[in-house]
C-alpha cells in the first residue's frame, strides 16, 4: 500500500495523444484479406501493410489484453518471430546485469557487451532512447492504455534514420473517439507476491479529448542470493503514468500535447550461484540496484485534407539513472541525459496513385555521467566520468510511391543527415510491391544506412572488465535487402514469407584482451535470415497462428550474441459467449551469450495459457500461468528465468 501511495506523487497532469487517424471499419474486405487499417505511423506518412515494401507486425489492443504476458516487451516477443528478449524485470522475471533488457530484431539489437542499439521505440511517435546508452529502457513501456503496436521490420534510414538498423517499434496509445467519459481499472496478484494495477480514464467533449492513465507494478522477484550472510532478491518496483490532451482545430487539423513518466527500482541479487566478491564473475553480473526515472513530452499538430496530409511533431526527454553495489557500499554509475527533436513531414497526393512525402528533423541529444566512487578501477577515473557531451543531427529526407496499373507500386526515397561530430551522409531506400491478385502481395527491397556509434562508446567506457571508451568510432554502415510474398487462402489464412540479407561494414564491436578492452570497428559483417508467419481463424472463434524465423548467426567464427539461430512461435485461442481461452508457446534454439562462441545458454521451450471471463459487459475475470510445464531455462546468463507462475486479476470498465 505505502508503493501506492508513494506513486500518486509523480503522475502526470498534463495531456496528451498522439494525432492518429484511423479508416472506418473492420473484418475482412471483398478479397477475404483481414481488413488493414489505414494509420499515420509517428508522424507520417499514411500507409497499411499492403502499401509497405517490407513487413509490419501489428499487434491489436485486443491481442495486447488477450496475452498472457503483463509486460509489452513480452506480448510484442510472443507475436514476432524476428523478435527476441531476454531478462525482463517485470513480474517476477530475472533482472539483468546491465540494467536494460536484451531486444533485437533480425539479430539487430544487443550484441557483445552492453545495451540493445538498433531499435528505437517510440511512444506517439516520441523516441525513448537514452542518449548517452543509445537505447530504450524495456520497463517504460508497462502503460496499459494501448490501441495498437506498430512493429517495422527491417532498416528503416529514410523515414527513421541512424538507429533504425533493426526495425522500429511505435506504441500508439489509446484516444476517446466519442463524446462522453470512460474508466478502466484493473488489479492482479499472483506469484512471488506480484501485483499488477492499473486505471486509465478518458473522456471527449466535442473538440477536446483528454485521457490519463496511471500503472503500478510489483514483486519480491523470484530469485534471492545468500553472498557474505546477507540475503539479496531480485525485487522489482514500478510507476508508469502518462497524460495526453487533443483539441480538433476545424474539420482538418488536430493538435496533442502527450506526456509520460516512468520510475523504478530494481534488485538484480548477480549471476546464479555468487557467493562472494573478490573473486567472483565479472563485474558486470554483480550484485547491483538500479533506480531509474524517464519522462518525455511532445506536441504534435496534424492536418489532413484529401490531397495534403502531415504533421509537426517536437518532442523531449530525460532520464536520471543511478547504480549502486550494496556489497561494496559504492555508487558506480549516475547519469542524466536528454534528447530533444523536432519533425516536420508533409505528403502530396497529386495524381492517382501517386505520393510525394518530404520532411526534416532536427535532433539533439547528450548528458553527464560518471562514478562517483572508483575503487574498482582507480586508474580510469577519468574514463568514468563524462560532462556534458552531446551530438547534433540535422537530417531531410523525400519518399516518392507510384502506382502503376493498379499492380505495381514503385517506391523510393533518400535521407541527408548533418552530424556535429562525423561526416554528412546519405542514407537511401527502394521498394517494389506487385499484387497481381487481390489476395497476392510480393514485395522486395533495398536499404543503405548508417549507425552513429552511442555516447557511452565514443566517451564514457567500454566493454568489461577494463572500460576504456574511442571517441574515434566510426559510424556502422550498412546494405539491406529482402524479398517475400504474403497470400490469403481460404479466405482468412494469412501467409507470409521473407527473406533477407544485411550487409555491415565498420560494425562497433567489443575487443579481447586485458586491460585493453575497448570498442573498435571490424570489417564486413555478414548475415542472412528467413521469417515466416500464418494465422487462421474459424468462424470468428478459434484462431491459431505460428510463426518461425532463422538467423544465420555466425559469421568468421563470431557470434551474434543473443540472437536465436532458429524462433518459432505458435498460438490456439477460443473466444465465445464472454469466454476466451488461449495458449501459446515459444521454442528458441541456438543462442550464444558471447561473440566468441563459449557461453550457450540451453534450448527451450515454454508454454503459457489464459482463461479470462468477460460478465456483466463490464466486468472480466482473468488468470494467467506462465511457464506451465516449469521449464528451467535462461535468456541472459546465468539468469534463470522462473518457474511456473500464475497471476490473477479482476477488470472492470465504467
Amino acid at each position: 500500500m505505502k508503493h501506492l501511495l508513494r506513486a500518486l506523487v509523480p503522475l502526470f497532469f498534463a495531456a496528451a495523444l498522439h494525432a492518429q487517424e484511423e479508416a472506418p471499419g473492420a473484418g475482412s474486405d471483398e478479397t477475404g484479406r483481414p481488413e488493414e487499417k489505414v494509420f499515420i505511423s509517428k508522424e507520417i506518412i499514411v500507409k497499411d501493410k499492403k502499401e509497405q515494401a517490407g513487413v509490419v507486425s501489428i499487434i491489436t489492443d485486443k491481442e495486447v489484453k488477450n496475452s498472457t504476458k503483463t509486460d509489452l516487451i513480452n506480448v510484442i516477443n510472443q507475436n514476432v518471430p524476428s523478435f527476441y528478449t531476454g531478462n525482463n524485470r517485470v513480474m517476477g522475471f530475472g533482472v539483468s546485469a546491465s540494467g536494460s533488457a536484451v531486444i533485437s530484431i533480425r539479430g539487430i539489437g544487443k550484441s557483445g557487451w552492453g545495451p540493445t542499439t538498433g531499435v528505437p521505440f517510440l511512444i506517439n511517435g516520441l523516441d525513448t532512447t537514452t542518449s548517452i546508452m543509445g537505447h530504450p529502457i524495456a520497463d517504460v513501456f508497462t502503460m496499459k492504455n494501448i490501441d495498437r503496436v506498430e512493429v517495422l521490420h527491417g532498416p528503416q534510414p529514410v523515414l527513421y534514420g541512424s538507429g533504425a538498423l533493426g526495425g522500429v517499434v511505435n506504441i500508439i496509445t489509446k484516444r476517446q473517439e466519442y463524446d462522453g467519459y470512460s474508466t478502466e481499472i484493473s488489479g492482479s496478484y499472483g506469484s512471488h507476491n506480484s501485483t499488477d494495477d492499473y486505471v486509465i480514464h478518458q473522456g471527449k467533449m466535442g473538440v477536446f479529448d483528454y485521457g490519463v492513465s496511471y500503472n503500478f507494478q510489483y514483486t519480491d522477484g523470484h530469485r534471492e542470493q545468500t553472498i557474505l550472510g546477507q540475503k539479496y532478491t531480485s525485487e522489482y518496483l514500478n510507476h508508469n503514468a502518462t497524460a495526453r490532451f487533443g483539441f480538433e482545430i476545424g474539420n482538418n487539423w488536430y493538435a496533442s500535447l502527450n506526456s509520460y513518466y516512468m520510475k523504478e527500482k530494481i534488485n538484480d541479487p548477480g549471476a546464479d550461484g555468487m557467493t562472494s566478491f573478490p573473486p567472483g564473475p565479472p563485474i558486470g553480473q554483480d550484485l547491483e540496484i538500479f533506480d531509474i526515472s524517464r519522462r518525455g513530452i511532445s506536441v504534435n499538430v496534424l492536418n489532413t485534407y484529401e490531397k495534403i496530409e502531415g504533421m509537426l511533431h517536437v518532442y523531449a526527454n530525460h532520464g536520471r539513472h543511478e547504480t549502486d553495489k550494496p556489497r561494496l557500499d559504492i555508487s558506480t554509475y549516475e547519469h542524466d541525459d536528454y534528447l530533444y527533436g523536432a519533425r516536420i513531414v508533409e505528403s502530396v497526393k497529386p495524381f492517382k496513385g501517386n505520393k510525394i512525402t518530404a520532411g526534416a528533423e532536427v535532433r539533439h541529444f547528450g548528458g553527464t555521467a560518471k562514478n562517483p566512487n572508483s575503487v574498482l578501477f582507480p586508474w580510469q577515473t577519468d574514463s568514468y566520468y563524462v560532462k556534458d557531451k552531446f551530438l547534433t543531427d540535422v537530417s531531410g529526407f523525400g519518399l516518392v510511391e507510384q502506382r502503376i496499373f493498379d499492380i505495381i507500386t514503385l517506391s523510393g526515397g533518400a535521407r541527408y543527415t548533418d552530424n556535429s561530430k562525423y561526416d554528412d551522409f546519405v542514407s537511401w531506400q527502394s521498394g517494389i510491391i506487385i499484387t497481381p491478385l487481390p489476395t497476392t502481395k510480393i514485395y522486395s527491397s533495398i536499404a543503405r544506412g548508417f549507425k552513429l556509434p552511442e555516447l557511452r562508446q565514443l566517451y564514457l567506457y567500454g566493454p568489461y572488465p577494463a572500460k576504456n571508451p574511442n571517441p574515434d568510432l566510426k559510424a556502422e554502415t550498412y546494405l539491406s535487402y529482402e524479398a517475400g510474398i504474403e497470400q490469403v487462402l481460404l479466405k482468412s489464412l494469412v501467409v507470409s514469407v521473407t527473406g533477407y540479407r544485411i550487409q555491415s561494414d565498420n560494425k562497433i564491436i567489443p575487443t579481447d584482451g586485458w586491460p585493453a578492452n575497448t570498442w573498435a570497428n571490424a570489417d564486413k559483417y555478414n548475415y542472412n535470415g528467413l521469417e515466416a508467419t500464418a494465422k487462421y481463424t474459424i468462424m470468428n472463434m478459434v484462431g491459431l497462428r505460428a510463426g518461425y524465423s532463422y538467423i544465420d548467426n555466425e559469421y568468421r567464427k563470431a557470434k551474434l550474441a543473443y540472437v536465436p539461430k532458429h524462433k518459432a512461435l505458435g498460438g490456439i485461442s477460443f473466444e465465445s459467449f464472454g469466454l476466451y481461452a488461449g495458449l501459446d508457446s515459444e521454442y528458441v534454439y541456438d543462442v550464444y551469450a558471447d561473440t566468441a562462441g563459449k557461453q550457450k545458454l540451453s534450448n527451450y521451450l515454454v508454454l503459457n495459457a489464459k482463461l479470462a471471463y468477460t460478465f456483466l459487459e463490464r466486468y472480466r475475470a482473468f488468470v494467467n500461468f506462465n511457464n506451465i510445464t516449469d521449464r528451467k531455462y535462461e535468456t541472459f546468463w546465468e539468469y534463470p528465468m522462473p518457474g511456473f507462475t500464475v497471476m490473477g486479476g479482476l477488470s472492470a470498465t465504467l
